[in-house]
């Protein structure tokens, strides 16, 4: 039997690609080990020591809305969306990817796909509604300059 039989070359999930990752405790000098990430996953896990491979979670790119008001500059609010995965959690579906909301308020959604496409149908019907608003607004302005016009 040699080496070979013993260890087989090990085989990369569909979808995942190996990277290197910091593993280190404070003090010590990290040691570089490779992982499967995610295609999607963006995080540099070689950028910073994690204390145990456990510590490795996954992000992919967020998706950014900004809410502006016309009484001042900046934005009111904002809406973030983006894929996340926790491969070690104690909980079995935050292992696999889900989509995650938030508001930059420190309260997050996880969504299965289900539910974030549940949510995106939420967001076009209140789109269409915002829209009608839009739509009532500008022709009540309309009308109030033309009365107010002609006075």
């Amino acid at each position: 039997m040699t080496d070979l039989d013993l260890f087989p070359a090990p085989t990369i999930t569909p979808g995942h690609r190996l990277v290197p990752a910091l593993i280190g405790f404070h003090g010590q000098v990290p040691q570089t080990v490779w992982i499967e990430c995610p295609t999607w996953c963006i995080e540099t896990h070689h950028a910073s020591a994690q204390l145990a491979v456990e510590d490795i979670i996954h992000a992919g790119d967020a998706e950014h809305l900004g809410i502006h008001t016309m009484e001042k500059p900046g934005m009111v609010f904002e809406l973030y969306a983006q894929l996340k995965s926790d491969p070690a959690a104690a909980d079995p579906r935050m292992r696999q990817a889900s989509v995650v909301v938030d508001d930059g308020g420190g309260e997050d959604a996880f969504l299965t796909p289900d539910m974030a496409d549940a949510l995106a149908d939420d967001l076009i019907g209140f789109a269409s509604q915002l829209r009608h608003l839009a739509r009532t607004a500008r022709l009540h302005n309309d009308i109030t300059s033309t009365v107010g016009g002609a006075r």
